[in-house]
């Protein structure tokens, strides 16, 4: 498959730091990150080591540093942050825009972030405060103080004047317009005032009309106006009206991944909080809660199958065996639709990380081995516990050991098997052409569930042939 451009870009630039890396040029390696795109080097920041990692941002200054910060994931962004200094770190978030520092030292402990912020400057410290205030969903979360406003007794003239003087590297795309409490009362475009004498009064061009948000809203809320609505950029409020920041097109963009990460994490049976640590167990923690959750509700309707049909049919090995297929078959296809929607969100947004299959692979192996043997050992331990309560006539009960143990290694086996599949075929795919969406589809669940279902009973009738002798008939 023939990489994009940009794609192909990256891999070279990764290559480049690698070899200048390993040369210990690290003059000309300092040269190259200044001259790239900082959305580059964060993504090559996020594929290599710790000890590369540490060494790359000792290289960047503070600003180039604080533009790479503000673009790597979160994961990422903490081990990054927890090697910096507190000096280093304070450089650094002192050249950030205030909404993004805000969110950097957000994830700070309270002592540090004290120490971070009594050393920036007052005027840039007291913005990261307000803004650490309001929560991080919220238009106050993801909003920006940086504003260019001007009174409503004001003329362009004093507009142009009040743009002159804002933040050069911060882009604007109106002049709010406030009265003596600063409340707002409309807005101008910039194009605007460049069509309109500079003695005109500002009172006569505002646009009362453009939508404005209130600071607690949601950012989901936000989003779906600025769609709407078709907005680049939208005033957010407080009480009174009083005017307190702005939100831009960018942000919302930022927004509307994030609520359709989401939502594909959650319907997979995972959740972005995943993909914010780079614990590997806490990691697995997350994924653990649903599928122990699915587990639950799985043996439970075993047992209410149980209670239902047990009159029909005496209680023979088969019978035990079926009991726990919708089990195994469950958590089977649900581990592998949860790592291919990982594998896939990866590939779709075109992340070096998600490239590199052999760091993927250790990644997702280290997780599912956690969730196998947890899921293994309790689903293992709850058959053979509760087989071993069967007192009917026509089962064995010396036989709920063996099954408790055929069900908890066959637990463990599906998932393992259904991990591994759902972690190739999206790459598979990816290779001959194909989107790489369809592998975490009906396609990978279909599999996943005939593969766990030869494995359940592959497994169970091996371990009673040789420890229990052939399983009895079922008899209706």
């Amino acid at each position: 498959m023939v990489l994009a451009d940009s794609e192909l870009a990256r891999k070279q630039l990764l290559d480049r730091i690698e070899h200048l890396m390993e040369a210990k040029d690290f003059e000309a390696l300092r040269q190259l990150l200044s001259e790239s795109r900082s959305s580059d080097v964060a993504e090559v920041i996020e594929v290599v080591d710790e000890i590369a990692r540490q060494i790359l941002f000792d290289l960047l200054d503070p600003r180039d540093a604080g533009e790479v910060l503000e673009k790597i994931d979160e994961a990422t962004r903490s081990e990054v942050v927890e090697g910096l200094t507190s000096d280093e770190l304070t450089d650094i978030v002192a050249t950030m825009p205030p909404d993004e520092a805000a969110d950097v030292v957000a994830e700070l402990s309270e002592e540090r972030s004290e120490k971070v912020l009594d050393h920036i400057p007052k005027a840039g410290s007291d913005k990261i405060e307000k803004l650490l205030k309001y929560e991080e969903d919220t238009a106050g979360g993801i909003m920006s103080p940086e504003l260019v406003t001007v009174g409503i007794n004001g003329t362009v003239a004093d507009a142009i004047h009040s743009f002159c003087k804002s933040d050069p590297e911060e882009d604007f795309y109106y002049v709010f317009v406030v009265d003596d409490q600063n409340r707002l009362k409309g807005s101008i475009a910039l194009d605007s005032l460049l069509r309109h004498p500079r003695e005109t009064l500002i009172a006569e061009i505002l646009d009362e009309e453009l939508p404005t948000v209130y600071v607690n809203a949601d950012q989901e809320e936000i989003a779906n106006t600025f769609r709407k609505n078709d907005l680049i950029a939208m005033p957010v409020v407080g009480k009174n009206g009083v005017l307190l920041g702005r939100i831009t097109v960018d942000d919302v963009v930022d927004v509307m991944e994030e609520e359709a990460e989401e939502d594909a994490l959650v319907m997979a049976g995972t959740h972005p909080a995943e993909l914010d640590t780079p614990k590997i167990f806490k990691a697995a923690t997350v994924r653990l809660t649903w599928l122990l959750t699915c587990m639950a509700s799985a043996m439970f309707a075993a047992l209410t199958f149980y209670a239902v049909f047990q009159d029909r049919f005496n209680q023979s090995d088969w019978f035990c065996i079926v009991l726990f297929i919708p089990a195994i078959m469950a958590m089977g296809g649900n581990s592998g639709m949860q790592t291919s929607t990982i594998v896939v969100r990866g590939l779709a947004t075109g992340d070096l990380a998600a490239l590199d299959f052999s760091q993927v692979f250790l990644r997702e192996f280290r997780v599912a081995l956690i969730v196998a043997i947890i899921c293994g050992l309790t689903a293992g331990g709850v058959a053979g516990v509760w087989l071993g309560l069967f007192q009917t006539q026509g089962f064995n009960t010396a036989h709920a050991p063996i099954l408790g143990v055929a069900v908890g290694l066959s637990m463990f086996c599906a998932i393992m098997l259904s991990t591994l599949l759902g972690l190739s075929l999206p790459y598979i795919f990816r290779k001959i052409g194909v989107d790489p969406a369809i592998s975490s589809g009906p396609l990978v669940t279909t599999t996943n569930d005939i593969i766990s279902y030869m494995v359940y009973f592959s497994v169970a009738l091996l371990l009673l042939r040789v420890f229990g002798g052939e399983p009895g008939p079922v008899v209706t």
